[in-house]
């Protein structure tokens, strides 16, 4: 028997079943791979809301004679949200409200106070912020926390006979708030926003402006 014969001609068998076992394996790796996930397209959501103006400041003072404040007013505004990667948004909103106006006078001899009605104001407001929220998925994509800062301009538009100037100031806007997911195109918020100015107007001095709008509002999905 030709012992060398024999074996290379096993080897050359082994061999060639090596070979042809190769593509196989790697077409069965292959097909084991996940393939990637497409990176998730922009999305924008448009929002209507209703709620509540919540002065936290007095809008000036002069000494401790008089004292303007605006009162607590239904809320009105819109808003437009354009979201990217990474949970990053922009949140373009406009509102309105009409607070009235009141100034306390106080007698600095007795302490006695009155309070005179100046009627309302037109409070228009405008902002742009960056949001970011967390990317979830499943059932936890349901509740979705939001946080945002940003800067706009706050318009107080007064009555004639008022005695006080409209005036336009810029605003600091600082936002927190939850949407809630209904369905793949309907959601709602919660929303509270912090509009933070100075106003000056006819005073000796001004706090600084707190104006807080709590809101809550049904946006749909573009």
């Amino acid at each position: 028997m030709n012992i060398l014969g024999w074996t290379g001609g096993r080897a050359a068998a082994i061999a060639a079943i090596a070979a042809l076992s190769l593509p196989a394996a790697a077409a069965g790796q292959q097909s084991m791979e996940v393939p990637a996930q497409p990176a998730a397209s922009p999305t924008v959501e448009l929002t209507g809301y209703v709620g509540v103006l919540l002065p936290m400041s007095k809008l000036g003072a002069q000494g401790d004679s008089l004292q303007a404040e605006l009162s607590t007013r239904p809320a009105f505004a819109a808003s437009l949200e354009f979201w990217f990667g990474g949970g990053f948004g922009l949140s373009i909103m406009g509102g309105y409200a009409n607070p009235s106006l009141g100034l306390t006078a106080a007698d600095v001899d007795t302490g006695s106070q009155t309070r005179q009605a100046l009627g309302t104001v037109d409070y228009l407001h405008g902002e742009a912020l960056l949001l970011w929220r967390p990317e979830l998925t499943g059932a936890a994509a349901v509740l979705l926390p939001y946080f945002g800062a940003g800067a706009g301009v706050r318009h107080l538009g007064f009555e004639a006979d008022s005695g006080f100037e409209d005036t336009s100031d810029l605003v600091l806007a600082l936002n927190i708030g939850t949407q809630i997911r209904l369905s793949d195109a309907v959601h709602m918020r919660l929303d509270v926003r912090d509009l933070i100015s100075s106003f000056q107007g006819p005073f000796e001095n001004s706090d600084q402006q707190h104006d807080v709008f709590a809101q809550v509002g049904f946006g749909i999905g573009l």
